[in-house]
């Protein structure tokens, strides 16, 4: 077992994919971009294949794809960052999907047999036509993706917009726009909802109405256990001293693991289901918690997302958000499925 270990929960993912799927009506195009939020790409794309309610995948980039085909992944790949001049050849070796939204990825798939989607920015000001109409036979699907599902009365305009240039298409397979926080809209001009973060039963807004099963619990060992005497400094630039006399423990999981530093002295870890206090700064590969009267031994695991904690909540103490703390989860974690 290594020194950190994130448990994956194979039964929780597939009944989240089966609440969404319920709820919605839809199948999903189960977002894996970015080694599926942190959980492990290939991992999770395997176990997601088995689901009838998954009609297909979504990743980032071309290289993301390839490595799913070789990995012997079969469902299709929907590539969301288009395609540039040089990728062509790839994207119909690996059969992957393209979704053109610009002119420039027009041009590179000129004169090649590969069906491919559109996407319209309706209000995100990131990727994607505003209302030009694509006339192209191999047009399979159209989408949009909502900047604020939170702030309604935009995400409404954002509706409107797309619905009305969905008016100038017909025979659409796939037409989607529901991200895993603008699910609850539950649009009935849409065929699929696009979904990443609540696969792994990470509630995306307050009040969702979605019962999900949290999916992941991250662990790391303790590697030390000692007390510091009254006045001693705790890790780098000395950003905490002792009081009194203190039963020090050193985690094995730092930033480089994916721990914010912005959680130094005030982020809470977990043993045994009782909270412990991040104190000093975290470090590359350690943090120190206080464990007060708590007797933990050298070897013992310490909960960092679990039962008592979701990322979620751990982000919302960190000042970002859970994709940013997924993401960055290190290789050097094992990543248990289970």
């Amino acid at each position: 077992m290594s020194r950190a270990f994130l448990i994956i929960k194979a039964d929780a993912i597939k009944q989240n994919v089966r609440r969404l799927f319920e709820f919605s009506g839809k199948p999903l195009i189960a977002v894996i971009k970015a080694n599926a939020y942190g959980v492990g790409m290939v991992q999770i794309g395997k176990l997601l294949e088995s689901l009838e309610e998954v009609s297909s995948l979504a990743v980032a980039c071309v290289e993301e794809g390839i490595e799913l085909r070789k990995a012997g992944i079969r469902k299709k790949i929907l590539v969301l960052g288009g395609v540039l001049r040089g990728e062509e050849k790839a994207f119909l070796d690996y059969e992957l999907t393209p979704v053109v939204s610009h002119r420039e990825h027009l041009r590179a798939l000129e004169g090649l047999n590969i069906p491919f989607q559109v996407k319209y920015d309706t209000g995100m000001g990131r990727l994607g036509f505003f209302e030009e109409i694509i006339e192209d036979p191999r047009i399979e699907g159209v989408l949009s993706h909502m900047s604020s599902p939170l702030d309604r009365e935009f995400s409404i305009k954002q509706i409107e917009r797309f619905r009305r240039i969905l008016s100038h298409y017909r025979n659409l397979k796939m037409v989607h726009m529901e991200s895993s926080a603008s699910v609850p809209y539950r649009l009935n001009f849409t065929t699929h909802i696009r979904v990443g973060l609540a696969l792994y039963g990470e509630k995306p807004a307050p009040n969702y109405p979605i019962e999900l099963i949290p999916a992941l619990e991250l662990y790391a060992k303790l590697i030390s256990v000692k007390t510091l005497p009254a006045g001693y400094p705790v890790s780098y630039s000395r950003t905490y001293m002792t009081s009194k006399s203190t039963r020090v423990g050193v985690v094995a999981f730092g930033y480089a693991d994916g721990l914010m530093k912005s959680l130094s002295n005030k982020g809470k870890l977990y043993y045994k289901g009782r909270s412990v206090s991040i104190i000093g700064n975290i470090t590359m590969d350690m943090t120190m918690v206080d464990f007060e009267d708590i007797p933990a031994e050298v070897g013992d695991n310490v909960q960092i997302v679990g039962p008592n904690q979701s990322f979620s909540e751990l982000a919302k103490t960190a000042g970002t958000i859970p994709y940013e703390l997924m993401t960055n989860l290190s290789s050097r974690i094992e990543r248990v499925l289970c």
